[in-house]
């Protein structure tokens, strides 16, 4: 058996999953409780799976009544929600969803949620990363 390299430059991560749900042209954000905008989703639980982690993170923080349909994998990125912890970031995971109804009902992690179409992009403040994902994510749909 080999043995496993533990090089001082690797890193370790939680992992997060978060949903971009499209309803046309438009893209649902969450607003956290500090006033930031994000997407919705969260991280994977002890002893959860990445399906079982997805959907009871979007029942909490969307609805128990939205009716989202789960795509593929969508984009990846880092983030280090909290630049005083240089030892703690986050490997999220995108999952492309589309809002086929139901109602949201935000938790009590956010404060408000609205649709969201390209143009407003740059007006809105957002958690650090979570502009350039949704950037790359109308690009996308562009193509």
């Amino acid at each position: 058996m080999g043995t496993i390299n533990n090089s001082k430059n690797d890193q370790s991560f939680f992992v997060g999953l978060k949903a971009f749900i499209a309803d046309g042209e438009k893209l649902l954000i969450v607003q956290d409780t500090d006033g930031q905008w994000e997407l919705p989703g969260g991280k994977i639980q002890a002893g959860e799976d990445v399906p079982t982690a997805f959907k009871r993170e979007l029942a909490e923080e969307v609805s128990k009544k939205a009716q989202i349909e789960l795509g593929p994998v969508f984009h990846v990125w880092i983030r280090q929600p909290n630049p005083n912890k240089k030892d703690f970031f986050i490997f999220l995971v995108g999952l492309r969803c589309f809002w086929r109804g139901g109602e949201v009902v935000t938790s009590d992690e956010h404060k408000n949620f609205r649709w969201i179409a390209k143009k407003e992009v740059d007006s809105i403040d957002f958690e650090n990363t979570y502009k350039d994902a949704i950037i790359y994510y109308f690009q996308s749909i562009e193509k």
